[in-house]
């Protein structure tokens, strides 16, 4: 196998050899691309500037209110701004759609349109939106609609979603005041269901049953102490009623027989017994007196003077010591009574604490959860409160215009220059192409030549080689070939002047055969005719 060097070699010996096709391929391959370039549609550019713009209001109320983040908005500008939807309706408002005839043509231009704009986005405030085409009204009115049709959606949405958050924050605070009402009245109810209260605990309430059962057995002491009282007064009372059969004389006995200073003495003793109760004008004080003056009478009577009557009747009633016994008993009866009464409520009150202390440990558990609960749910209100407030100021910031909004810096005008640099790479390309397809009809010629070429060829076939004549020219055939070579060379340096010429043309930016071209309309018919082909 032969080296890379002669490999190159023998392709430089073969574009040498076949110099004429290669020279007139390339040369005229490149003119025809070159020359060709000027026939191609067109193309404008225009072009649209958009500053993205913080309101001095906005900076002074960060933290106060809520916008809709901006970042999130430059991070999906490319691709809302490059929406069907959105491209849709700019190209129906421009009449497009009505002007594209069908479906599928309309379809085609929006497809087009979606390919062709172009933005490019510069730090996090400012982005250009470009858009090429051949018609330089179409493309500027395109850019300018867009834009437009973008900023007006953007600030329309920012609104939108201000009073949608606004409505959504108020039905939310509504819906949880309900339920956090309802969860207060659940605890409540369970409260008192249960009798666990916040302060409530076990300890507190073996507590509370020991501190009942110790009243109770002071209670019963006290009642026990009063039944003695009771039973003592009552036989006293029966003793002093007893005097009715006797007339008296029991009284006489009970008091210490018929000796009436000792009668005077126990009076008197029960006379300063009831002026510590009461005063000097109560009833039984004045009864007791004057008992005890009729005493004193008597003993300064003689003794047969001292009449009885015997027919009166004794009347219980008529004896204050009888009477402040008797309401002495019906007091002790009152008290023991409540005392009575304060000893069932105690024992109550201790078989509703054993109860709530059997069942302490579920309904704790229960009500803890029920709180937890409320206590999540009123942590939710607490913050939608305040979200409200924010959510109502960031409204009305959003109607006034002081977030962040888009301004539209520069807005695409009429575009009159065609872009050039298309046309230029076109021609340099053409270059390019025409250099390979040089290259591609010397091999391709090559390919289809079966002549043998070298003595190599004939050794392959297993044909032995004597000698080699070289290749002799006469005079005649040498002026012929360099005359092929003059004519061949010339064409080829009159296309490089053309090509040159037109690049040349390019890149200085001159428009003279471009007016040429459109004065004598043969763009239009080399438009007209690519039409047709399609």
């Amino acid at each position: 196998m032969d080296s890379p060097t002669i490999q190159i070699k023998k392709y430089l010996h073969l574009l040498y050899c076949r110099r004429y096709i290669f020279v007139i391929v390339a040369t005229t391959t490149a003119l025809l691309i070159v020359f060709g370039s000027f026939f191609s549609v067109k193309q404008y550019e225009a072009e649209s500037t958009v500053f993205i713009e913080a309101n001095v209001v906005n900076r002074l109320m960060k933290g106060l209110t809520v916008s809709p983040s901006m970042d999130d908005r430059i991070r999906v500008l490319r691709y809302h701004m490059l929406s069907r939807d959105i491209i849709s309706r700019v190209l129906k408002k421009l009449d497009k759609d009505v002007m594209a005839g069908t479906a599928e043509a309309f379809e085609y231009l929006v497809r087009y349109c979606r390919e062709t704009t172009v933005i490019n986005i510069k730090g996090k405030d400012l982005f250009f939106v470009s858009f090429t085409n051949s018609d330089p009204e179409f493309a500027k009115n395109y850019i300018n609609t867009l834009v437009t049709t973008y900023v007006e959606e953007n600030i329309s949405a920012k609104r939108e979603e201000s009073f949608g958050a606004g409505n959504f924050l108020a039905e939310q605070v509504d819906f949880y005041k309900k339920k956090l009402d309802k969860l207060e009245s659940e605890i409540n109810n369970y409260r008192r269901k249960t009798g666990i209260f916040s302060t409530v605990t076990e300890e507190s309430i073996f507590a509370e049953i020991k501190d009942s059962n110790l009243k109770i057995k002071d209670l019963q002491l006290n009642i026990n102490e009063l039944l003695a009282k009771i039973s003592a007064m009552k036989e006293q009372l029966m003793a002093m009623e007893s005097m009715e059969a006797s007339n008296g004389s029991s009284f006489d006995d009970l008091m210490g027989g018929s000796n009436d200073e000792m009668r005077i003495d126990a009076l008197m003793d029960h006379l300063q017994d009831m002026l510590l109760v009461y005063n000097d004008q109560y009833p039984g004080v004045i009864k007791v007196k004057e008992q005890i003056a009729e005493l004193e009478k008597r003993q300064l009577l003689a003794p047969d003077e001292i009449f009885v009557d015997s027919d009166r009747a004794y009347n219980p009633l008529e004896n204050p010591i009888f009477v402040d016994l008797k309401m002495r008993l019906n007091t002790t009866q009152s008290d023991l009574k409540a005392l009575q009464a304060q000893e069932s409520e105690l024992l109550e009150q201790i078989n509703r604490n054993r109860q709530i202390l059997q069942n302490f440990p579920q309904d704790k558990k229960i009500l803890a959860d029920m709180e937890r609960d409320r206590n999540m749910n009123r942590n939710v209100y607490e913050t939608l409160i305040a979200r409200v407030g924010i959510a109502e100021v960031s409204k009305q910031m959003e109607v006034a215009d002081k977030a962040t909004t888009f301004r539209i810096l520069d807005p695409a005008i009429l575009p009159t220059f065609p872009v050039g640099t298309k046309r230029l790479m076109k021609m340099i390309l053409g270059l390019f192409v025409g250099l390979g397809a040089g290259v591609g009809a010397v091999v391709l010629r090559d390919k289809l030549d079966d002549t043998v070429k070298d003595a190599d060829a004939i050794r392959a076939l297993g044909i032995t080689v004597l000698a080699e004549i070289p290749l002799m020219y006469n005079d005649e055939e040498s002026k012929r070939e360099k005359k092929k070579d003059r004519l061949v060379y010339s064409y080829a340096g009159i296309c490089l002047a053309f090509i040159v010429v037109m690049i040349g043309h390019d890149l200085l930016g001159m428009t003279v055969l471009d007016s040429l071209i459109a004065n004598a309309q043969i763009d239009t018919l080399v438009s007209d005719l690519v039409k047709r082909l399609h």
